[in-house]
């Protein structure tokens, strides 16, 4: 499984609404270190799937569409990643179509399987306490 910079971002964007509550895009990207308009772009993505609420007005924050103790970096990933599957390296279904008898790929399933749960287990409410499970 790969995390892209594009989700590792809005992982930032995510935790950094988690310890404001509401920001302006600027102001995130500033404290983020992020240029505005990419986090305007993942602030869409992150919007349409339900994890931000964009609150339009005279100043135009985002804010959490729930609580951080609801939102997962499972939830995160996805949203600008889609849904985590078997990389390409030893994994690569789609290129050699040996996964119904391949030990490796049945191997590699479970550790994303694992993988995947332990990014379940994470909320941003968990990591701002330092608690790393739901």
């Amino acid at each position: 499984m790969r995390v892209s910079r594009q989700a590792d971002y809005a992982i930032r964007v995510v935790l950094d609404l988690s310890l404001h509550r509401e920001a302006r895009i600027k102001e995130i990207a500033r404290r983020q270190h992020l240029s505005p308009s990419y986090v305007g772009r993942i602030s869409q993505r992150l919007a349409r799937t339900g994890i931000l609420e964009n609150k339009r007005g005279r100043l135009g924050c985002l804010g959490l569409a729930c609580s951080p103790d609801q939102i997962t970096l499972l939830d995160v990933i996805e949203a600008v990643d889609g849904p985590v599957k078997v990389g390409r390296c030893l994994l690569a279904p789609d290129e050699c179509g040996r996964e119904s008898f391949c030990p490796v790929y049945k191997v590699g399933h479970e550790v994303l399987l694992l993988g995947a749960a332990k990014l379940r287990g994470v909320t941003f409410a968990g990591l701002l306490n330092g608690d790393q499970t739901k």
